[in-house]
């Protein structure tokens, strides 16, 4: 049993030791207010600091030490203020960081072809990616991560988890219109990610060796046309329709950044359209994007457009270790100052595909261990 008031005394020792201003919690000039899921951090006006984002990353940086391994703090771009009602003016609103009670744990799962799916009291089912941190499945998922990082076996993974999403949906409610539940796009041609999804009954689209570059690239833009005109058909049943929920569809794209690569700038061109469209659009008809990738460049030697990456509401970045250069594409709102705050920290794995993610639509940045599979095999 934790004893939150002697870790809420020492989070304030710890910062009239760090901040060294005339300006303390001893001197009551900074409040704060510890629970198992929240910490408060306000000024008792008038102060000769603010609450702003240097005191905010002050104050995270703190915290995030102090408090593990029973707390972890997550990260939130900006400033989360919430008002204390009931306070005097002068300490009438309050910094406010989410936590997360003890450490993120690293699912073990039998086989990579194992569900992990929960369903709330609400009746929202999510995919479950760490012991208790889902995938939402309201946004469209990016993951990052260099080679022999863990991106397809993570891929392998999700693409089971979608196919049950899909059919729990189904059973709960969403009409069934006969579309693919899984069309998954592959540049490199890998055995198991393809045997994963003829298992569950997917599309695979993959180039055929014996022809062109630019042929592969037409298959995939076939593909996305196909999607596109779901999308359309659906549009115009639910004109008639508003309430209605469709099955849950997903395009799988492993290798995103050597896609655009392997045609001619015509059908680059159009990829990239077919692409946007989808990632702009398909969300509101239950129709969600899964790319993988070493890269999120933008641009004519990117894996997309700049729209179409900031469409990626939920993020994974397998890294081991954190800077500027491996956080600039999908986690942009994180500085050097910021990345200190970041606790990536080892299990009996070690460092095995971790990273951070976020992905569970709050905005929240949190420390990421991908599934153990005691088999890779389907």
């Amino acid at each position: 049993m934790i004893d939150i008031s002697a870790y809420q005394n020492l989070l304030r020792a710890s910062i009239d030791a760090k901040l060294a201003t005339m300006d303390s919690t001893f001197s009551n000039t900074i409040g704060l207010e510890l629970t198992r899921n929240r910490l408060l951090v306000w000024l008792n006006e008038p102060a000769s600091l603010t609450l702003d984002n240097e005191f905010k990353n002050q104050i995270e940086q703190i915290a995030s030490s102090v408090l593990y391994p029973f707390w972890i703090v997550k990260h939130k771009a900006g400033l989360t203020l919430v008002p204390r009602y009931g306070e005097p003016p002068e300490s009438a609103r309050a910094l406010a960081y989410d936590l997360h009670f003890g450490i993120y744990q690293r699912l073990t799962v039998d086989r990579v072809s194992s569900t992990n799916l929960y369903q709330n009291d609400k009746g929202e089912i999510k995919i479950g990616l760490m012991s208790d941190y889902f995938w939402s499945v309201r946004d469209h998922l990016s993951i990052m991560a260099a080679t022999r990082g863990g991106k397809t076996t993570l891929l392998r993974y999700l693409i089971s988890n979608c196919a049950g999403y899909s059919k729990v949906k189904v059973k709960n409610g969403a009409v069934d219109d006969g579309s693919t539940t899984i069309t998954v796009i592959d540049p490199k041609l890998d055995g198991e990610l393809r045997a994963t999804t003829l298992a569950v009954g997917g599309k695979y689209v993959a180039p055929d060796f014996a022809r062109s570059d630019n042929s592969f690239l037409d298959a995939v833009n076939t593909q996305l046309k196909v999607i596109i005109d779901l999308m359309r058909s659906r549009a115009q049943t639910k004109k008639l329709d508003p309430k209605i929920k469709f099955m849950d569809i997903f395009v799988v794209i492993d290798e995103g950044i050597s896609i655009p690569a392997l045609g001619t700038s015509k059908t680059r061109t159009i990829y990239i359209s077919l692409l946007d469209r989808i990632l702009l659009m398909g969300a509101g008809f239950s129709i969600h994007v899964i790319m993988a990738s070493q890269s999120f460049l933008v641009g004519s030697q990117g894996a997309l457009s700049s729209q179409a990456r900031l469409e990626f509401g939920a993020r994974i970045l397998l890294a081991s270790r954190l800077n500027v250069e491996n956080t600039q594409f999908l986690f942009r709102d994180l500085d050097n100052d910021t990345l200190n705050n970041l606790i990536l920290d080892q299990d009996e794995r070690g460092l095995l595909a971790v990273g951070i993610c976020d992905c569970e639509g709050d905005g929240n940045i949190v420390p990421f261990k991908a599934p153990y599979f005691k088999d890779l095999g389907d």
